[in-house]
């Protein structure tokens, strides 16, 4: 009886002591395991934000795709569960009943990214065992469009490029989670009394890229680099006076909705990561400090030695392309001259040389926001050598970032201030009201108003008589700059591979667009006058063609006279039709459209005639059609065009113009609509148009 006393006394005691342990001692962690047996937290993903051009036009949205699972050990009735997967996916019913036949896994993936028109096929129908998991996903919406500059996010919709990775803190947005009490059998619902917060959704970002200069510059720079042989190419647009992108166009390029379809090196922006030595344009900087420190006026005459200097004996000599005996500055600059450039350089020294170039933001990060950017590489004068200031002069011994000369040369197209460039433009919450919003900022004043004015007289000149002739536009006053240099291969200069580029800006009196092209590598020609310049030129006349900006204000020629209410109508013809409708309007007249297409091609009443104000202006639309599977280009209808007009479109479209008299079109041949080669010769017919106006 004594020792079952004690055994039981014993028993209860380890009891005691068990129960103290649970309820006291251990409470808290054992309260934790069971709130974990029957509590379940699961994550709420907060939708990202979107990514929106300057006019609003959606670039990156988010769709929801679907995660099919299945757990085997779970389902009762297999076969009846693959029948109406199979039916809901369509595919084989013993694919289906495959995935459901091992009874010991958990958890089976069937189907990733499914969308959301099948995920709906379950929404009447459950069972135990079977999951859908929604995951967002990033949609680009106009596929490869800007896609370097943009860049892409991960499985996890993360951003791992471009401006998704810069603004992905913005972009993301905050987790929520909702908490549900599972049962015994693992079913889980929400509970009323249980902890719910709500996702925050990303913040929306609004850039400074214009959509239609965007797909502009690119569809002109792929087509440039397939003509001319080239393994890649860049081309910038800014607004020089805020130092807003406009556009950022890379080839090749990359279509993130389909990344498996391209190599990681083809993701990277090459206008702010890559390195090249400019050549030719870097000479601005020697010209307008020469300008800027007064050593000489634009007309002074400087020795050009023929071609050929010897500096010093025991060196290459530094070479120009045509030999002049002496040059002005206007000369010097306009036909590209590194003999001058190089003197210019000498007599301002190292240490003002380097100054200027440091000043119009070479070796410096310009700031943008966008990642990888650059430095470039522009050596202190300590570490100059006899020969490197000559060769600064004229673009070599320094390595620059696309992005860097855009810049400088939109420092003088800024009456010789420098802006810092930006790309995000506003951040909008989820109701699209500013939250914040990225101003103009000025980096430093390089040159003076004087001389970024004769600055750009020099650049008009390189473009009207210099070295980039092919860059010219009638009716528009074109400032710019060649450059042609010379690559570094197996560590030393190569004849037969070449950076071209050209940078220019109009109109020159007040510079509003800049754009800047490159080519890598042409192997059709190197120069950059006649492979960058004209495609910058297609550049500026489809911008030009495309903008009511840049149309030209009407002259009124009497326009009210005697009380007559009567007004010049104003040129429409070669604008979109929604240009041409907001040019009218803010001229007084209504617009009527007939035909199909973008493009207007003839109106009545004819430009510079007087009409009554408030009137109707018919216009006719016509296709800019483009059959570049084929490589053919379908030829556009120009008859009653004015000829100037008439032979701007039929070279955007790669057609050779032929003009035969003077006025308006009034024939053509081959036929508008007809599927023809590139650079197919049209014949234009053109009648003096005569225009007579009651002035009394």
């Amino acid at each position: 009886m004594y020792l079952l006393m004690v055994m039981f006394m014993a028993g209860f005691l380890a009891i005691i002591v068990k129960l103290f342990a649970i309820q006291v001692r251990d409470a808290e962690k054992l309260q934790e395991i069971a709130r974990i047996q029957y509590e379940s937290r699961e994550i709420i993903r907060p939708m990202r934000g979107l990514i929106l051009d300057r006019h609003l036009s959606i670039l990156a949205s988010n769709i929801t795709e679907y995660t099919l699972s299945v757990d085997p050990s779970v389902i009762k009735r297999p076969d009846t569960v693959a029948r109406f997967i199979a039916n809901a996916l369509q595919i084989p019913y013993r694919s289906a009943l495959r995935f459901l036949r091992d009874t010991t896994t958990q958890y089976t993936v069937i189907e990733k990214r499914l969308s959301e028109e099948v995920a709906a096929r379950f929404n009447d129908w459950s069972c135990y065992g079977v999951r859908l998991s929604p995951n967002p996903r990033r949609k680009y919406n106009f596929r490869a469009l800007a896609g370097p500059v943009i860049g892409y996010t991960n499985v996890d919709n993360v951003g791992k490029s471009g401006i998704e990775l810069e603004m992905n803190a913005e972009l993301s947005g905050t987790e929520g989670y909702i908490v549900y009490q599972r049962d015994a059998r693992g079913s889980r619902r929400p509970e009323v009394d249980y902890p719910k917060v709500k996702p925050v959704n990303g913040r929306n970002l609004v850039l400074t890229i214009d959509q239609v200069y965007q797909s502009i510059a690119e569809e002109e720079l792929s087509h440039g680099v397939e003509l001319h042989g080239a393994e890649s190419g860049r081309c910038i647009i800014l607004n020089p006076h805020t130092g807003e992108v406009l556009a950022m166009a890379n080839v090749p390029s990359i279509d993130p909705n389909n990344l498996h379809e391209y190599s990681p090196e083809k993701a990277r922006n090459r206008s702010v990561t890559d390195l090249y030595e400019p050549g030719s344009t870097f000479k601005i900087v020697a010209m307008s400090a020469a300008l800027n420190e007064g050593l000489y006026e634009p007309e002074d005459r400087i020795n050009a030695e023929n071609g050929v200097w010897r500096y010093r004996p025991d060196l290459k000599p530094i070479e120009d392309d045509h030999a002049y005996a002496s040059l002005t500055l206007r000369g010097a600059f306009e036909h590209s001259s590194n003999i001058v450039s190089a003197k210019l350089a000498n007599e301002l020294g190292d240490e003002r040389f380097y100054k200027y170039a440091r000043n119009f933001g070479f070796g410096v990060k310009t700031g943008i926001e966008l990642p990888g950017e650059l430095s470039g590489e522009l050596k202190k004068p300590l570490d100059w050598d006899g020969t490197t200031l000559n060769y600064l002069a004229f673009g070599y011994n320094l390595n620059v970032t696309a992005l860097q000369i855009a810049c400088a040369y939109a420092a003088i197209a800024n009456d010789g201030v420098l802006m810092r460039p930006f790309i995000r433009k506003w951040l909008l919450d989820e109701d699209r009201n500013i939250v914040d919003e990225t101003v103009p900022q000025v980096v430093r004043r390089v040159v003076s108003s004087e001389t970024s004015r004769t600055m750009r007289s020099f650049m008009q000149g390189v473009v009207d008589s210099g070295t980039a002739r092919l860059a010219r536009i009638e009716g528009v006053n074109i400032g710019g700059k060649t450059g042609t240099s010379q690559r570094l291969v197996n560590g030393s200069y190569s004849n037969t591979s070449h950076v071209a580029s050209f940078v220019g800006f109009f109109p020159v009196e007040d510079p509003k667009i800049l754009i800047l092209v490159i080519l890598d590598a042409p192997k059709h020609g190197y120069y950059g006058g006649s492979t960058a310049g004209p495609i910058f030129r297609r550049i500026a006349m489809r911008i030009i063609n495309s903008s009511s900006e840049f149309a030209k204000e009407p002259e009124p020629l009497y326009a009210s006279f005697k009380g007559n209410d009567r007004i010049r109508v104003p040129n429409v013809k070669g604008m979109r039709e929604d240009v041409a409708r907001s040019v009218l309007t803010a001229h007084g007249f209504n617009m009527e459209a007939a035909g199909s297409g973008m493009l207007v091609a003839s109106q009545f009443p004819e430009e510079s005639t007087l009409a009554a104000r408030r009137s109707v202006v018919n216009v006719k639309l016509v296709t800019m059609d483009r059959d570049t599977t084929r490589g053919m280009i379908r030829v556009p209808d120009v008859v009653g065009m004015s000829l100037r007009q008439a032979m701007n479109f039929i070279q955007s479209m790669n057609l050779e113009p032929s003009p035969a008299g003077s006025g308006v079109v009034r024939a053509q041949y081959p036929a508008a609509g007809a599927l023809v080669p590139k650079g197919t010769r049209c014949t234009l017919d053109a009648e003096a148009r005569i225009i007579t106006a009651n002035l009394y």
